[in-house]
């Protein structure tokens, strides 16, 4: 993300939360809800710009309000990454590094992966959900952090043994 495009997110965000029927909604203690509904996010912060702009049409009653929105899935990837990437600078700057996923951890993540019959997909699907890093393709898993990595191992391992335990009681 852009310098620009930070400076604007954060214009939007500061509109949306200066806005009466935003503050009406927050009040009522169901901005959460409100957000999930429509986006399938918790927080405005997990918006894409086009997301906020839309959020933002909606409170001043220029778009008709509707759930289930489409989500701007390459929007929310961008926000993300300034997220990471943010995160890596200010890792670097107190002198921590960020180590590549190893390929043993590449491997036993495929090795579960096939063990629960996961398609690509679900495998993104799950990692995603994991690690809040959006991953379009498991040829780009090698980019992650081995943080993430054990993270995902330790999730599919869970869900084997959950598995193992269901079939044993049957």
């Amino acid at each position: 993300m852009t310098k620009n495009q930070d400076v604007y997110r954060k214009q939007l965000l500061y509109r949306i939360h200066t806005n009466s029927l935003h503050k009406e909604i927050k009040r009522n203690h169901a901005w959460q809800d409100w957000l999930r509904l429509r986006f399938g996010v918790e927080s405005s912060k997990d918006l894409s710009i086009g997301e906020l702009n839309l959020v933002l049409d909606i409170l001043l009653g220029n778009v008709p309000d509707r759930l289930d929105f489409k989500p701007d899935t390459l929007g929310r990837n961008l926000v993300a990454n300034a997220r990471i990437d943010a995160n890596k600078s200010s890792k670097k700057q107190s002198g921590e590094t960020d180590k590549k996923i190893s390929r043993k951890q590449f491997n036993l993540i495929a090795a579960k992966a096939v063990e629960l019959n996961m398609d690509e997909f679900s495998l993104m699907k799950f990692i995603a959900r994991q690690t809040r890093v959006l991953v379009p393709k498991i040829d780009l898993l090698p980019k992650i952090r081995q943080e993430d990595a054990t993270k995902i191992i330790t999730g599919l391992e869970k869900i084997i043994k959950f598995k193992k335990d269901k079939e044993v009681k049957r």
